[in-house]
């Protein structure tokens, strides 16, 4: 995608030339204001004030004349004391004057009629200060003379030159005026133009982004907010942009798929959910007619066990007391079986209830590790005749804290399953070590072994090895191991080669062991 044809660089452009067109007509203003302003200023600082001193200028020269015309007919000396010191004051006004008018910026034309002023009034001075002293003499009539005569002269050609600069002053003020009030409205004029560019340029770039930008997003997010619904029957537009648009519009499009295709696979999860609900039905109705059949068939076994160990019994009590060795051999060896049987059938039971609900049978008690072991493995001494079970422990007792019953068996279903895995007369190692945090027992055997494909699924419930078809078993007692290990807080694990024979390790931690020593 082109820089170009990215919104950002879009967006930040369309800002830009707003914020240049603002600042353009900001400054256009300000400098149109400028020009106003100069004019003004022109008015105020040099015409208005050139206006006001050639009036006091004009006004006071006039004065001075009428005050020399009243000096000479002043009928006592006070008067024109009186006269003569006006004049002095009419004088300083006349200087202050044309100090301020000669402060003012003033074109050449404009100056030559000043230093023509000057030259009149400097002129006119003269002549009225030669009248006033030959008044002083006492000279009236010449001074008269004087006053209409020379001195009239000077100061009418002071008046026409002041006159001059008046009207030439006045023209200029006015053109000025003029000049200022077409600024006001060539300002006036072109602010409002400017202005109206302005606001044309910012509603132009609103509807672009309106139609370009804003747009398109409110129909990508009403097109989003319909697929949240699962409405996926619906148009996206704007795909072929080539900008960040076009990408959010193409996303939308292969969310949609997505959508659809998730549309479907629901609708084949909701069939393979109901097939599986159908399984797990039928899974729990296998459950329980096993345990119904595990049940019955224990209670179906105890009676006639019941019956053959009466009879035994009988047969030992017999009085008198039968003297025939091979009989008493034969009835202790029908009660051991009779017993075993019944150990068999009670783990049996027990096994199903503690695999449905473990917790419900765990009652852990101050026992030793040592002597359940041991009986364990006398018990599958005797069940199993021609079995070798090696028994290594090392020390003589191994307090424990856990469940008795659920322990042994643990043990008795990996010893059970050392000794039918493993040849007749296959040795069959109970190992036990007592670390510092807990105990480790080890149950090895050089039986058939279990493949590899099969040892990370050895303890799930009902997984058997492959290689295992032909020996009886219901997977279970590996998994009812792990969960009565798990249980008592502990890991089980093995090892195993295929024909070479398994190890099985099971670590049960001392966390409550203190209170069995």
């Amino acid at each position: 995608m082109k820089l170009t044809q990215s919104i950002k660089f879009r967006m930040v452009a369309s800002l830009w030339l707003l914020f240049a067109t603002i600042a353009g007509i900001g400054i256009f203003g300000l400098g149109r204001l400028e020009d106003v302003n100069r004019e003004s200023s022109d008015i105020r600082e040099r015409w208005l004030k050139s206006t006001r001193y050639i009036g006091d200028l004009d006004n006071f020269t006039s004065d001075f004349r009428a005050a020399e015309g009243a000096f000479l007919i002043a009928a006592k000396d006070v008067d024109a004391i009186a006269i003569e010191r006006e004049m002095e004051s009419l004088d300083e006004a006349i200087s202050k004057a044309q100090q301020g008018y000669e402060s003012i910026l003033h074109d050449e034309i404009e100056s030559a009629d000043y230093r023509i002023f000057e030259r009149s009034w400097d002129s006119y001075r003269a002549e009225a200060k030669h009248t006033l002293e030959i008044m002083t003499k006492g000279d009236k009539a010449a001074a008269g003379s004087l006053f209409m005569s020379a001195s009239r002269v000077a100061f009418a050609s002071t008046s026409e030159a002041l006159g001059r600069l008046s009207d030439r002053t006045n023209t200029q003020a006015r053109l000025a005026s003029e000049r200022y009030d077409h600024a006001i409205r060539e300002a006036r004029a072109l602010i409002i133009a400017a202005a109206i560019l302005g606001a044309s340029m910012a509603l132009g770039i609103m509807l672009y982004v309106t139609r370009q930008i804003t747009d398109p997003l409110l129909e990508l997010a009403a097109s989003m907010r319909r697929l949240s619904r699962n409405e996926t029957d619906i148009q996206i537009y704007n795909t072929e942009r080539p900008d960040e648009l076009g990408e959010m519009a193409r996303s939308v499009v292969v969310f949609r798929e997505n959508a659809i295709q998730l549309q479907v696979s629901q609708q084949a999860l909701a069939t393979e959910a109901s097939m599986l609900e159908e399984k797990l039905e039928h899974e729990r109705r296998l459950g329980e007619n096993q345990r119904n059949f595990i049940s019955m068939a224990s209670h179906e076994f105890r009676t006639p066990m019941t019956i053959i160990d009466g009879h035994a019994q009988r047969l030992l009590n017999a009085r008198p007391a039968p003297r025939n060795e091979v009989i008493i051999e034969r009835a202790n060896k029908i009660r051991a079986a009779v017993r075993r049987m019944s150990i068999m059938i009670e783990g049996l039971l027990q096994t199903s209830r503690v695999v449905e609900s473990p917790r419900l049978y765990f009652h852990p008690t101050n026992l030793d590790m040592s002597v359940v072991l041991k009986e364990v493995c006398d018990l599958h001494r005797e069940i199993s005749s021609n079995a070798s079970v090696i028994e290594k422990y090392g020390a003589e007792k191994l307090p424990f804290y856990g469940d008795r019953n659920l322990i042994s068996q643990v043990f008795s279903n990996l010893i059970g399953n050392a000794i039918k895995y493993s040849s007749p007369g296959g040795a069959v190692r109970v190992v036990v070590r007592s670390r510092r945090t807990a105990l480790q027992v080890f149950v090895s055997d050089r039986g058939i072994g279990i493949p590899r494909r099969d040892v990370d699924h050895i303890f799930s419930r009902y997984y058997r090895a492959s290689n295992a078809s032909g020996i009886t078993g219901t997977g279970v007692g590996l998994y009812l191991a792990k969960v009565v290990v798990e249980l008592h807080g502990g890991v089980i694990k093995v090892k195993s080669r295929e024909g070479r024979g398994s190890i099985f390790f099971v670590s049960l931690p001392f966390e409550a062991a203190g209170r069995a020593r």
